[in-house]
């Protein structure tokens, strides 16, 4: 019926076409470990888990503020299975725009290594990479056994979602995140990277994980804590998200194939 084709904004026009088209996008913001994960800890015992929240709530408002309907996977010390918190953004997102962003801290055992570097979901290419994804998906740990989902399961989604639009749009928008961040940062600029991260998998939507700085070094882990620095960061993702939205149109999530 006339319900396939697409309205003139290119969304469906089902029962729900219309309305959903004009609510507001969502953006789940995902703070990264909690309760017994505390995450990375600095020098000076500054906890990822922490820092993350803080910045995820600061986000949170900012967002709001600026007319974007907002969840958050936790807004307590609580643990979130991996595999959970996507699942929780597709839920809430429904068929609106939306976007998934996840908070995280970098460490290494160097504590020279400073900046900041912003993931979207596909195979590692790099040593590198595959640290920074062996390192936030080791949350897994915490978990009972039977929410993980095995290896295979991640590679045949990895697979399915190579060339998909989503990964298009987590690209450009992990470019957007490090341009804003240039702005403010004054770590080195580590680049838009790519791995295979677990919490990343389940949420069928522009989704990015954000490094925003390492803890592991001593003059990095100070600014985490501190509430100027928690500011331009959530402005800074915040510009992002608008920056994205305004350069999407009608193809936010893939609506239009």
């Amino acid at each position: 019926g006339p319900g396939a084709r697409g309205g003139s904004n290119g969304v469906p026009e089902g029962p729900l076409g219309r309305e959903v088209a004009e609510l507001p996008p969502m953006v789940v913001i995902d703070a990264g470990h909690g309760g017994p994960d505390p995450g990375a800890i600095g020098p000076s015992g500054l906890r990822e888990k922490d820092v993350v929240l803080q910045v995820a709530k600061r986000l949170a408002r900012v967002l709001a503020d600026r007319g974007y309907e907002i969840r958050m996977t936790r807004t307590t010390d609580t643990l979130i299975a991996l595999d959970d918190r996507g699942h929780m953004a597709n839920e809430w997102r429904g068929g609106r725009p939306g976007l998934f962003l996840s908070i995280h801290a970098n460490k290494v055992s160097d504590r020279r290594v400073s900046g900041f570097e912003t993931f979207f979901l596909s195979d590692a290419r790099t040593e590198d990479e595959r640290r920074v994804a062996e390192m936030e998906n080791a949350a897994v740990q915490y978990e009972s056994a039977s929410r993980v989902i095995g290896s295979d399961d991640l590679d045949f989604i990895l697979n399915n979602l190579r060339n998909d639009y989503y990964i298009r749009a987590s690209h450009a928008l992990a470019g957007m995140v490090q341009d804003e961040f240039g702005g403010f940062h004054r770590g080195s600029d580590r680049g838009v990277k790519q791995a295979g991260f677990r919490v990343l998998v389940r949420s069928f939507m522009p989704s990015v994980l954000i490094e925003l700085a390492f803890i592991s070094n001593p003059r990095e882990e100070r600014l985490l804590g501190s509430g100027t620095f928690q500011v331009q960061v959530a402005e800074g993702i915040a510009d992002a998200v608008d920056r994205f939205f305004a350069s999407q149109g009608d193809l936010w999530g893939g609506a239009t194939r």
